[in-house]
């Protein structure tokens, strides 16, 4: 209906005034004070059309360049928190810097935490490498459905390596070889 004017993908013309997954959503709209009054009665409007609350303490207005009072202002009228970017929406870093090793701590840490529910010495060499094709394999595809992965994520292939043969510079042992190369 144009009643916020969304925000512009860049070269290709398309606007996007929201984003839905599940019970989630994401509305965009520019630092105004019509829009941002406008979007109390559309969100009114969907709580009475399908029935549901919308849970305003978990609700967050979030920003790209507003001063902070005017932040302030919004998310008291819209009766919500507010914070700045980057914050976690579906588990994903919205507004990270993808290259920083920061961002993938996330990735790192459940590689470990995986890891170090498995004894390594007690698994059989087909057992570990079954592990590292089901399991640790898959634990960065959700960031890369957003990020591309930094060239400064080593750790990734040394949990790999250690976990199945050893230690990097261990001699006799196995060395793990991707047939994509994770850095």
């Amino acid at each position: 209906m144009g009643l916020i004017k969304g925000a512009a993908i860049r070269n290709n013309g398309i606007i996007v005034t929201h984003l839905q997954f599940a019970d989630d959503t994401i509305l965009f709209c520019e630092a105004e004070w019509v829009e941002v009054v406008t979007i109390k009665p559309i969100l009114r409007c969907f709580e009475i059309l399908l029935g549901l609350k919308i849970n305003y303490h978990k609700s967050v207005i979030a920003n790209i360049g507003v001063d902070e009072m005017l932040l302030q202002s919004f998310s008291s009228r819209l009766n919500c928190a507010h914070q700045r970017l980057p914050f976690k929406y579906l588990g994903l870093p919205l507004g990270a810097n993808p290259s920083r090793l920061s961002t993938w701590k996330p990735v790192l840490d459940k590689f470990k935490q995986k890891l170090s529910t498995w004894k390594r010495r007690l698994l059989s060499f087909a057992g570990r490498l079954t592990i590292i094709k089901s399991v640790m394999s898959n634990l960065p595809i959700y960031y890369l459905s957003l990020f591309k992965i930094p060239m400064g994520v080593k750790q990734l292939r040394r949990f790999k390596q250690t976990f199945f043969g050893g230690d990097l510079t261990s001699e006799g042992k196995f060395t793990w070889l991707d047939g994509i190369q994770l850095p």
